[in-house]
C-alpha cells in the first residue's frame, strides 16, 4: 500500500476515487491537492500483502462530515466501492468510515497490529530438486504468497525462537536504518517494541491443495514495528530451524541493538511475499475527523498528513 513514484499507488487510487466523488472527474475539474489528504495507519514493504488497513482523510468542512447521517455514509461507501470496482475490480474495498477529532493520530492511536508470515516447506529433497528444474502449478500458486523452503525445517527450533522474541526488546538490530536516514534525523528514534504474541502454527495451502509442501504460519502481534523488523525476525527463525544460525547469535542481536549488525553478520532478509497484514485495532475516542477502513489485495499506503487546518474536517476510513 504505497503512493509510489509513478502515481499509480494504492493511496493515489483511493485519493482519486474520493476526489472524483466530491468534485467531479477530470478533465472538467482540476482539484488542488491540498484539499484532500490521505495517510495510512500502517506502511509495509513492496510485496507485502496488506489485507486490511486504515487511513485518515482530511477534507474541507463544506463537504464533511461523510457520516452525518446513515444514508449519507452508505451513499459514500457505495459510490467509492462502485468506482473502485469499475476501474480496478477486486483490488480494494472500503468497509467503513468514522468521524474523529483533530487530535486523532492514525498511527499512534493503534491498539495492536497483527501479521502472519507463511512458510511452505518441501517434503523431500528429490521433490525439491525436481521443482527447481521444473516448477509445478502449485509452485506458481505459492510463489507470491509464501517463502518456499527446502526440507529440514524444524518446527520445534522455530518455536524456541518465537519464545525468545516475546516481550519487550530494543529492536535496533532488526531495523532497516541507513546512514543516509540517520544523517537526516535530528535525534535518534526509539526502537523499543513489545511483542505481545509470537507463535508458530500449522498452515494450509493458499489456493491449491497438494502433497508437495508442509505449511506453517508465524503470527506476530505488537502495537508497532520498526522497518523490516518482521522480515528480519523471520530470517532468524528460519535459519535457526535449519541449524544455520545459533540461538546465542539471536540473543546477541537483541542485546546489541545496532542497525548494521544484520549486514555485518550477513544474514539474508526474508522475502516480503510471505508476509500478510491481517488485523489492525484502532482506539476511536474522538469526534470531528473522518476515518476510513479498507481491505486491499496485496498493496499498502504510505504518505504523511500535515497539521490540521481550521477549515478542514477529518475522517478515518476503514
Amino acid at each position: 500500500m504505497a503512493t509510489g513514484g509513478s502515481g499509480f499507488g494504492v493511496v493515489d487510487m483511493l485519493y482519486q476515487t474520493i476526489s472524483d466523488s466530491l468534485f467531479g472527474r477530470r478533465p472538467n475539474v482540476y482539484v488542488d491537492k491540498e484539499l484532500i489528504k490521505l495517510s495510512p495507519s500502517s506502511r509495509t514493504d513492496a510485496g507485502v500483502h496488506a489485507l486490511r488497513n486504515a487511513l485518515i482523510c482530511q477534507v474541507p468542512t463544506e463537504v464533511a462530515p461523510f457520516d452525518s447521517t446513515s444514508e449519507k455514509k452508505s451513499s459514500y461507501l457505495m459510490n467509492w466501492n462502485s468506482a473502485l470496482n469499475e476501474f480496478c475490480s477486486g483490488a480494494m474495498k472500503v468497509l467503513d468510515l468514522h468521524a474523529v477529532s483533530p487530535g486523532f493520530c492514525i498511527r499512534r492511536h493503534v491498539s495492536y497490529r497483527k501479521y502472519t508470515y507463511r512458510l511452505a516447506v518441501c517434503r523431500n529433497w528429490e521433490l525439491w530438486e525436481s521443482l527447481k528444474e521444473s516448477p509445478s502449478t502449485v509452485c506458481y500458486s505459492e510463489r507470491n504468497y509464501a517463502w518456499r523452503l527446502p526440507p529440514g525445517f524444524s518446527p520445534e527450533k522455530a518455536s524456541d525462537v518465537c519464545d525468545v522474541f516475546k516481550g519487550r526488546h530494543v529492536m535496533g538490530s532488526f531495523f532497516k536504518h541507513t546512514n543516509r536516514e540517520k544523517r537526516k534525523e535530528p535525534s535518534s528514534r526509539s526502537t523499543i517494541r513489545n511483542i505481545l504474541h509470537c507463535q508458530l502454527s500449522k498452515g494450509e495451502a493458499y489456493s491449491v491443495n497438494n502433497d508437495i509442501y508442509d505449511y506453517y504460519n508465524v503470527t506476530i502481534i505488537s502495537k508497532s514495528f520498526v522497518r523490516e523488523q518482521i522480515r528480519r525476525m523471520m530470517s532468524c527463525l528460519v535459519f535457526h530451524s535449519y541449524d544455520r544460525l545459533p540461538m546465542e547469535t539471536i540473543r546477541w542481536l537483541l542485546r546489541n541493538p545496532i542497525s548494521s549488525n544484520f549486514y555485518d553478520i550477513r544474514i539474508p532478509i526474508a522475502p516480503p511475499n510471505g508476509l500478510f497484514s491481517l488485523k489492525l485495532s484502532i482506539l476511536l475516542r474522538c469526534s470531528l475527523i473522518h476515518f476510513l477502513t479498507i481491505r486491499i489485495s496485496g498493496i499498502v499506503l504510505r504518505k504523511n498528513v500535515s497539521r490540521p487546518r481550521a477549515e478542514d474536517s477529518w475522517c478515518c476510513i476503514l
